[in-house]
């Protein structure tokens, strides 16, 4: 899966918060503060996200309305593999120690990360935890 570029991915976070097909005024509503581009800026973001294959343009009355066409799920799943891969070499425990040794992952959140793997580990006894 091709990565987007940082403003594509916040364009593309706020048409996945819509939660559905959504005009650029849609989109741009759910754009944070600092992404508040002209209309013509918005608009050729979603185009290039339409060559990507990321979102369908789809005409209703005079307007375009954008449907995503990848899932969020399924994009970050993409995103922090290929992060993981390059920048850790594909070892999960030290990018874990980065974030908790820059104080970038709180003792809190260590301790729902390890409350949560334990409760997926348990509803999925079948996976092959190597």
């Amino acid at each position: 899966m091709e990565l987007l570029s940082r403003s594509e991915e916040q364009v593309m976070a706020a048409l996945w918060a819509c939660e559905g097909p959504a005009t650029r005024r849609e989109i741009a509503a759910k754009l944070p503060p600092a992404c508040r581009w002209a209309d013509t800026t918005l608009l050729n973001f979603l185009l290039r996200l339409e060559k990507k294959s990321f979102v369908r343009a789809e005409k209703q009355g005079n307007k375009n309305v954008y449907r995503p066409l990848v899932r969020r799920l399924t994009y970050c799943g993409a995103v922090s593999q290929a992060h993981l891969q390059t920048l850790y070499g594909g070892d999960l425990r030290a990018m874990v120690c980065a974030l908790a040794d820059t104080d970038r992952l709180s003792y809190a959140q260590i301790e729902r990360l390890l409350r949560w793997l334990g409760e997926y580990q348990a509803a999925n006894p079948e996976y092959d935890y190597e």
